[in-house]
């Protein structure tokens, strides 16, 4: 598969914030609500089609499911179909999960927090029963999908995403991890990794794709990912060690960007690597 440098990703980016600035939407944009059982309450769903969807298309769409709607699922929307457009990606669909209880969503079942002066389970385990039982189910009904759903996390939301590739690895075909951040001073990475482990080692449907990365010590200030590079290095050597071969795995540490920037660049090149549809490689 083709891979772009952070310089072609930094000039693509800015190509791609300079049309978006100057020509219409390239998707349409619909917005959901699903009474969930798992959650017991309403989660909302953003829902950005391709700009040409067709819902009788024989070979259907994929479907990236993003943590922490807003501004991401709408870039990474809008760079699906930047892609598609200069033939490196077939189009798809992008769904952005509203935040409900986003701390304590995130949170894995097996950690608490404490809220109102009393401890809470998390209730990472309820989130992504209602993404397998509820929301893909909706998506599939709902949308002509083909199968290929890849599932995106930035920060705690990376955090959730290791935690979701411990519980239930073939879920989804890819998991693009991006700058996760897992707090309290390693002790919740340090389970969700001893998790993560254990499941590597069982025999069960895992994805075709993982996709790791982070900031680096280039850039400093507030935003610097420099405080999540040890977890990144823990994290990043359990998966070499255990994954099946037939899971493809990229890791990097971009050095010059922040929290924010790593985001940008790192969708842009976890979209080629998992849809290029060019034969060449590297």
């Amino acid at each position: 598969m083709q891979k772009l440098s952070v310089s072609v990703l930094t000039t693509t980016l800015f190509y791609m914030a300079f049309t978006v600035a100057v020509t219409p939407p390239a998707t349409a944009q619909e917005e959901f609500s699903i009474q969930s059982e798992n959650t017991q309450d309403t989660r909302e769903i953003i829902v950005h089609l391709p700009k040409n969807y067709d819902p009788d298309r024989d070979e259907g769409y994929p479907v990236i499911y993003m943590l922490d709607a807003g501004s991401k699922d709408k870039l990474t929307a809008e760079m699906a179909s930047y892609y598609h457009w200069g033939d490196l990606m077939p189009e798809v669909i992008v769904i952005g999960l509203k935040n409900v209880r986003r701390g304590l969503d995130f949170l894995p079942h097996y950690h608490s927090a404490e809220i109102d002066g009393e401890q809470v389970s998390g209730n990472g385990d309820k989130l992504l029963a209602y993404i397998e039982n509820e929301l893909i189910p909706f998506a599939n009904n709902r949308f002509n999908t083909n199968g290929d759903d890849v599932f995106a996390g930035h920060s705690w939301g990376g955090q959730y995403l290791t935690y979701a590739l411990s519980q239930s690895p073939g879920l989804f075909d890819a998991y693009f991890i991006t700058s996760p951040a897992f707090g309290d001073a390693g002790k919740w990475s340090r389970i969700t990794f001893d998790a993560l482990e254990q499941a590597l080692k069982q025999d069960q449907d895992f994805p075709d794709l993982v996709y790791l990365s982070t900031g680096g010590d280039g850039s400093p200030g507030p935003l610097s990912d420099s405080g999540l590079l040890p977890d990144y290095y823990r994290l990043a050597a359990l998966l070499r060690r255990h994954l099946p071969e037939q899971v493809e795995f990229h890791h990097e540490v971009h050095d010059s960007a922040n929290h924010t920037s790593n985001g940008a660049i790192s969708i842009a090149k976890a979209l080629q690597l998992h849809f290029a549809t060019s034969p060449e490689s590297e």
